[in-house]
Protein backbone atom coordinates (compact mmCIF):
# COMPACT_ATOMS: atom_id res chain seq x y z
CA UNK A 1 0.00 0.00 0.00
CA UNK A 2 1.28 3.47 -0.92
CA UNK A 3 -0.10 6.75 0.37
CA UNK A 4 1.59 9.78 -1.59
CA UNK A 5 2.86 13.23 0.06
CA UNK A 6 3.82 16.55 -1.36
CA UNK A 7 4.18 19.49 0.21
CA UNK A 8 4.76 22.95 -0.76
CA UNK A 9 5.58 26.37 0.88
CA UNK A 10 3.22 29.42 0.07
CA UNK A 11 3.66 33.40 0.83
CA UNK A 12 -0.01 33.76 2.33
CA UNK A 13 -1.10 33.02 5.89
CA UNK A 14 -2.58 29.78 7.37
CA UNK A 15 -6.24 31.69 7.16
CA UNK A 16 -5.54 32.55 3.72
CA UNK A 17 -4.63 29.45 2.27
CA UNK A 18 -7.06 27.58 4.51
CA UNK A 19 -9.96 29.84 2.79
CA UNK A 20 -8.90 28.81 -0.10
CA UNK A 21 -9.19 25.52 0.53
CA UNK A 22 -12.35 25.64 2.34
CA UNK A 23 -14.23 28.23 0.33
CA UNK A 24 -16.16 27.09 -3.05
CA UNK A 25 -15.64 30.34 -4.49
CA UNK A 26 -12.02 30.68 -3.71
CA UNK A 27 -10.92 27.04 -4.35
CA UNK A 28 -12.66 27.30 -8.45
CA UNK A 29 -10.57 30.34 -8.99
CA UNK A 30 -7.73 28.45 -8.62
CA UNK A 31 -8.47 24.63 -9.14
CA UNK A 32 -8.63 23.52 -12.42
CA UNK A 33 -12.30 22.77 -13.97
CA UNK A 34 -15.44 22.71 -11.71
CA UNK A 35 -15.58 22.96 -7.90
CA UNK A 36 -19.15 21.52 -6.97
CA UNK A 37 -20.99 20.93 -3.95
CA UNK A 38 -19.66 22.08 -0.23
CA UNK A 39 -16.62 21.97 1.87
CA UNK A 40 -18.24 21.63 5.44
CA UNK A 41 -18.24 18.20 7.75
CA UNK A 42 -20.53 15.50 6.49
CA UNK A 43 -20.64 17.34 3.21
CA UNK A 44 -19.27 16.09 -0.63
CA UNK A 45 -17.31 18.30 -3.08
CA UNK A 46 -16.87 17.18 -6.24
CA UNK A 47 -14.01 18.42 -8.74
CA UNK A 48 -14.45 17.72 -12.17
CA UNK A 49 -11.24 19.33 -13.73
CA UNK A 50 -11.82 17.77 -17.09
CA UNK A 51 -15.26 16.56 -18.22
CA UNK A 52 -14.72 12.62 -18.19
CA UNK A 53 -12.82 13.08 -14.91
CA UNK A 54 -14.75 13.53 -11.67
CA UNK A 55 -13.48 13.29 -7.45
CA UNK A 56 -16.28 13.54 -4.93
CA UNK A 57 -14.80 13.89 -1.47
CA UNK A 58 -17.04 13.66 2.06
CA UNK A 59 -15.43 16.23 4.36
CA UNK A 60 -14.73 14.37 7.91
CA UNK A 61 -12.72 16.92 9.87
CA UNK A 62 -12.26 20.89 9.62
CA UNK A 63 -9.73 22.60 12.14
CA UNK A 64 -9.96 25.91 11.15
CA UNK A 65 -6.25 27.11 9.86
CA UNK A 66 -4.64 23.64 10.41
CA UNK A 67 -6.21 20.77 8.74
CA UNK A 68 -8.62 19.21 6.35
CA UNK A 69 -9.43 15.86 6.60
CA UNK A 70 -11.86 13.94 3.66
CA UNK A 71 -12.33 11.01 2.47
CA UNK A 72 -13.10 10.08 -1.33
CA UNK A 73 -16.82 9.04 -1.94
CA UNK A 74 -16.56 8.53 -5.58
CA UNK A 75 -13.76 8.97 -8.37
CA UNK A 76 -13.96 8.21 -11.97
CA UNK A 77 -10.46 6.34 -12.65
CA UNK A 78 -9.67 4.71 -9.30
CA UNK A 79 -11.29 2.84 -6.25
CA UNK A 80 -12.67 5.48 -3.45
CA UNK A 81 -11.92 4.78 0.19
CA UNK A 82 -8.73 6.83 0.20
CA UNK A 83 -7.95 9.70 2.73
CA UNK A 84 -6.74 13.34 1.74
CA UNK A 85 -5.24 15.33 4.57
CA UNK A 86 -4.25 18.61 4.56
CA UNK A 87 -2.34 20.09 7.26
CA UNK A 88 -0.96 24.00 7.73
CA UNK A 89 2.01 25.19 9.71
CA UNK A 90 3.46 28.32 10.01
CA UNK A 91 7.40 28.98 8.66
CA UNK A 92 9.48 30.86 10.30
CA UNK A 93 9.48 33.27 7.71
CA UNK A 94 6.15 34.36 7.16
CA UNK A 95 5.13 31.76 4.44
CA UNK A 96 2.68 28.90 4.84
CA UNK A 97 3.67 25.18 4.67
CA UNK A 98 1.00 23.20 3.18
CA UNK A 99 1.69 19.13 3.62
CA UNK A 100 -1.11 17.00 1.35
CA UNK A 101 -1.42 13.41 2.39
CA UNK A 102 -3.26 11.15 -0.20
CA UNK A 103 -3.46 7.39 0.83
CA UNK A 104 -3.74 4.75 0.69
CA UNK A 105 -3.67 3.36 -2.42
CA UNK A 106 -2.66 -0.45 -4.12
CA UNK A 107 0.71 -0.41 -5.28
CA UNK A 108 -1.00 -2.22 -8.57
CA UNK A 109 -3.23 0.96 -9.62
CA UNK A 110 -2.58 2.16 -12.69
CA UNK A 111 -3.29 5.81 -11.39
CA UNK A 112 -1.33 6.29 -9.05
CA UNK A 113 1.72 7.89 -10.91
CA UNK A 114 -0.75 10.19 -12.45
CA UNK A 115 -2.63 11.74 -9.19
CA UNK A 116 1.01 11.81 -7.48
CA UNK A 117 2.02 14.10 -10.96
CA UNK A 118 -1.31 15.76 -10.67
CA UNK A 119 -1.13 16.96 -6.88
CA UNK A 120 2.17 18.64 -7.59
CA UNK A 121 0.13 20.55 -10.09
CA UNK A 122 -2.70 21.44 -8.12
CA UNK A 123 -0.52 22.95 -5.25
CA UNK A 124 1.23 24.96 -7.89
CA UNK A 125 -2.01 26.06 -8.67
CA UNK A 126 -2.33 27.47 -5.01
CA UNK A 127 0.69 28.76 -4.32
CA UNK A 128 0.32 30.80 -7.68
CA UNK A 129 -3.01 31.77 -6.98
CA UNK A 130 -1.50 33.42 -3.62
CA UNK A 131 1.57 34.97 -5.14
CA UNK A 132 0.53 36.23 -8.00
CA UNK A 133 1.13 40.14 -8.58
Amino acid sequence: MVTLYHAIKISASRHEVYTSLTDLKKMAAWHGGKVEGEIAAGKVLTLRPKPDTHFSWVTEKLVSDERIVQTSREESDSDPGKTLVFTLSDLNDGRTLVKLEHGVWSENDPHLPFCNTYWGEVLFHLKTFHEQP
